[in-house]
């Protein structure tokens, strides 16, 4: 009690003071009895003590991490009368914050459920240098010191160096003040601000088609704090086919001693389809099946693509028409992907033990018997189907289906069966490794920062370019990152404009990396990671979502993860020389 009077004495006349707190993971008892009703006769402010949970000694509900179920249970409780604030939610260790806006949806809907404060605000660590001479961030164990947590102090949404994580693109967004909810010709804007008007801030509205700007125009708004109002829009979608972006920004008029002028407070978006989704425009040439003793080949003006009937898939891709004949833009055969470096999170659950079958099934796959690989040709295209079984208890398959046309584009189809009663694989997709030189990254997706199905309220459609190199997010340990969602298209190419380009008709999730997910997963550093050989590409169906309910138990939940059953994911890819960006 001494020290809880103490406190008192201290802070007791300082405005910012709202709340007092008896403590922290202390049990609860006589002692802390005795202490509420002390401060309770000194000052008529609340008073909250989580380990108290529902006992009369705290006015406030001030669980740690109870789920969003168990939130939403008391909340609709009628004979729960305190206030539920979470003294500490959305564990943000490493690549985390997955289904945040969950929790946000209930304190917006659920009056008694009034908040909580994300654990934590930094990563707690410790600047090191290596025997090489390289700088990194060091954590539990890394001083040689035991027992030890490991990384568990890397739970921040700030970085140890206090540069903000991806995630703070979603925290940003679901915290913002103005809710932004953009119609065809029309924006509707709520205030949750307490003391502001809308109209203290700029706002610009933006329509775009796949990145590039058609028109940009003010709109004057004035919403009051507590108030909703519908504006029309002062750009006005084109009548020509295509997907149309709309973006509504409410930005800093005037600079503040915390951001600059322009700095944008709110937004929202909206994507608009006009007219049928164009197909793509094709030369209707068929290539050239090549049937030779060991390899198919497939070619025609300016690529040539082999086949290996021995090793089990696409040894080669070239494009161009270059006196070698072309460039060759793989370094290694296309296997089918069910793995990335797990999170974290993913090994608070023990993810490794119960998914551990689908790495050996992404390192492993055995072509099956018979004749495999299967060739057709038919009309303007020639399909070569490769069929694996997987390493699996029970035994799954794998098909992996290349259609290539007389351009040089080929159609990839994945088909996965899973064998009964395996858990959901961590990812679906395809791994292909190219030349490093490819670092020039493009995507027509979300972003601009990584995001994953349960974290991508923060990002908006848009043509983003970034550096492969810097795609790894700089996790104290390294992990699964780097993704984008919602790709329509991506490419990497070398400084020349050589490269790739991958499209999707449905959209998808892309990542380019400089290692695989095996090399990450192996690497306590970043420091550790080995040097940088390719550059390493995995289109997606889905990756499982990030999680962040906690690290020690919650897994992903279930909508996002991947669905149960037989699996299907339709890209293509091909060739480009194009200037650079």
């Amino acid at each position: 009690a001494d020290r809880t009077l103490n406190m008192y004495e201290r802070d007791k006349n300082h405005p910012c003071i709202i709340t007092w707190s008896l403590g922290n993971e202390a049990g609860n008892g006589v002692n802390f009895y005795v202490t509420y009703n002390t401060l309770k006769a000194l000052d008529s402010r609340p008073i909250q003590y989580e380990r108290a949970h529902l006992e009369w000694n705290t006015d406030i509900f001030c669980p740690m991490y109870h789920r969003p179920a168990h939130i939403e249970k008391y909340a609709q409780d009628p004979e729960m009368t305190r206030p539920l604030i979470l003294c500490e939610y959305a564990h943000a260790m490493g690549n985390s914050m997955g289904g945040f806006k969950e929790y946000w949806d209930m304190i917006r809907r659920e009056p008694k459920y009034q908040g909580g404060f994300i654990w934590d605000f930094a990563d707690q660590a410790v600047a090191r240098t290596d025997r090489e001479g390289r700088r990194f961030f060091g954590y539990g164990g890394d001083s040689l010191e035991a027992p030890h947590d490991g990384d568990f102090s890397g739970d921040g949404i700030l970085f140890a160096d206090h540069t903000p994580k991806p995630a703070v693109q979603e925290v940003k967004y679901l915290y913002q003040g103005l809710r932004v909810t953009v119609g065809r010709d029309s924006v509707e804007v709520e205030n949750r601000l307490l003391f502001t008007d809308s109209s203290a801030y700029d706002c610009v509205v933006t329509l775009a088609s796949e990145g590039q700007e058609l028109a940009v125009a003010p709109l004057a708004t004035c919403v009051a704090p507590g108030a909703t109002e519908t504006y029309e829009l002062p750009v006005t979608l084109p009548s020509g086919p295509g997907e149309y972006t709309v973006d509504v920004s409410f930005q800093l008029r005037e600079a503040t001693s915390w951001a600059p002028a322009g700095h944008e407070v709110a937004f929202g978006q909206g994507v608009f389809r006009v007219g049928a989704r164009p197909g793509r425009v094709r030369s209707g040439r068929a290539p050239e099946l090549v049937r030779g003793i060991h390899n198919y080949g497939v070619r025609g003006p300016g690529f040539q693509a082999l086949f290996s009937r021995l090793y089990g898939g696409l040894v080669s891709y070239r494009f161009g028409d270059t006196p070698d004949g072309g460039r060759e833009l793989l370094r290694g055969i296309p296997q089918p992907n069910f793995w990335h470096a797990p999170t974290s999170n993913e090994r608070g659950w023990k993810m490794p033990v119960r998914d551990g079958q689908w790495l050996l099934a992404s390192r492993y796959p055995d072509l099956a018997d018979g004749d495999n690989p299967s060739v057709a040709a038919h009309g303007d295209g020639v399909e070569i189907s490769y069929r694996y079984l997987l390493p699996t208890t029970p035994e799954s398959h794998c098909e992996v289906c290349y259609l290539v046309d007389g351009d040089g584009r080929i159609e990839v189809t994945l088909t996965l069966a899973p064998g009964d009663g395996l858990p959901d694989p961590p990812e679906f997709g395809l791994l292909l490794l190219t030349d490093a030189s490819l670092h020039h990254l493009r995507w027509y997706g979300e972003g601009p920062l990584e995001c994953y199905v349960d974290r991508r309220h923060g990002a908006r459609l848009g043509v983003y370019a970034a550096d492969v190199a810097d795609q790894l997010t700089g996790y104290l340990r390294p992990q699964e990152a780097g993704s984008r969602t919602g790709v329509r298209w991506a490419s990497v190419t070398d400084d020349h404009g050589w490269g790739l380009r991958f499209e999707a008709e449905e959209p998808m999730e892309f990542s380019a990396l400089p290692w695989t997910p095996f090399e990450i997963e192996n690497a306590a550093h970043p420091t550790d990671l080995p040097p940088v050989r390719h550059t390493v590409l995995r289109p997606a169906l889905m990756r499982r979502g990030v999680g962040g309910d906690n690290s020690w138990g919650a897994m992903t939940h279930p909508e996002f993860r991947l669905p149960a059953g037989d699996l299907v994911f339709r890209f293509g890819f091909g060739g480009i020389c194009e200037p650079p960006q």
